[in-house]
């Protein structure tokens, strides 16, 4: 048994990992952010720490007495009412996380990435049909989202300080969804949405789905299994979006749009609601910029790595979006009529019966 912290304990992908933490047999200590309550964490048999991962101090505080960490901790959002505060989550925090281990001699750190900085091998960027994997890169040429950016400037502080002799191991989560997404993020936004019968158009893209409870294995197993200096996708099925929507319909039995929208269209609509949200309602906008980018540059991926070398083994797209499903259904993410509709479905009702045979 290790003693592990990890950051952002108690949001969506932080939470299962502790759980899973738990259940290997691990001590956990889980550092929580003011941002988020810890009702994720209730019950459970670990020591909780208040930090800001913002503050150096606060982070090199909350970390003595690790002996190895998972940092999950991140601001994943396509829009802020101010853009700094992305970057400060993200990169400086990541570097005030990456400094603490190394000062406090901790064994071994697992950074939590994205795919959004991989992409095919360079020496065929253009190519959108071969999948992304570990060796990609961050393509700047194309991407300037403020999310996605940050994390690639996130994941050159870690590489820099595992050049520096920290031993570290980055996982790339795909399009993480699952229970426990409360806020939702912007991939539990698109279940939510559909589950309302709000989504009346989409954007045909790439998708890789995965349960939140395999991404959170796939970093313990990074931790236990994977050797420092190593990158892993922690990936479930590949979908088209046709083909997501396919599923949605199928288990909710509401209609899938008919309608794709262009992508040029999307990135004007989300500039004006963009704009609108800037200047006039200070919140969240329905369709951003940022989420038009990464559907231009949305890409299947390969998760053999992980399966090879770690033993990662995900559920179907089937089962993850069922469970998502009944999660949102379920916590009041739907008007009740409508989620009593969707939780009697015969189709969610096996495909739920067989994630759990």
């Amino acid at each position: 048994m290790s003693r592990v912290t990890v950051t952002g304990a108690n949001g969506f992908i932080g939470s299962h990992i502790v759980w899973e933490l738990l259940q290997r047999g691990h001590e956990v200590t889980a550092l929580v952010g003011a941002d988020v309550d810890d009702h994720l964490l209730a019950g459970l048999p670990v020591k909780v720490r208040d930090f800001d991962l913002r503050d150096r101090a606060s982070v090199r505080s909350a970390l003595d007495g690790a002996e190895s960490v998972i940092h999950s901790a991140a601001c994943y959002a396509f829009w802020k009412a101010d853009p700094r505060e992305v970057y400060r989550i993200n990169v400086d925090g990541t570097r005030h996380v990456m400094d603490a281990a190394r000062d406090l001699g901790v064994r071994k750190v697992v950074y939590t990435s994205s795919t959004a900085t991989l992409s095919p091998i360079f020496r065929i960027p253009d190519d959108r049909d071969v999948p992304g994997d570990e060796e990609g890169v961050f393509d700047m040429r194309r991407f300037r989202g403020h999310y996605k950016m940050s994390k690639a400037m996130a994941e050159i502080v870690a590489l820099r300080a595992a050049a520096r002799g920290l031993p570290l191991v980055i996982t790339h989560p795909t399009t993480v969804i699952g229970a426990g997404d409360c806020r939702p993020t912007p991939s539990g936004s698109m279940i939510q949405h559909y589950i309302n019968g709000h989504m009346k158009v989409y954007v045909e893209m790439a998708q890789n789905v995965v349960d939140v409870r395999d991404v959170a294995t796939g970093h313990v197993l990074a931790l236990e299994k994977g050797p420092a200096g190593e990158r892993y996708v922690l990936g479930g099925d590949n979908l088209s979006m046709r083909e997501l929507l396919a599923i949605l319909a199928e288990l909710t039995g509401i209609p899938a749009p008919r309608i794709a929208l262009p992508l040029p269209l999307l990135q004007v609509v989300g500039q004006v609601m963009e704009w609108i949200a800037d200047t006039i309602t200070h919140r969240e906008p329905a369709a951003t910029r940022e989420a038009a980018l990464h559907a231009r540059d949305s890409r299947y991926v390969s998760i053999e790595k992980a399966r090879r070398e770690l033993g990662y083994a995900p559920r179907p797209a089937r089962t993850v979006l069922a469970d998502a499903v009944r999660f949102f259904a379920t916590e009041g993410y739907c008007k009740p009529g409508a989620a009593d509709r969707i939780l009697r479905r015969p189709q969610l009702d096996a495909a739920l019966h067989d994630a759990s045979a």
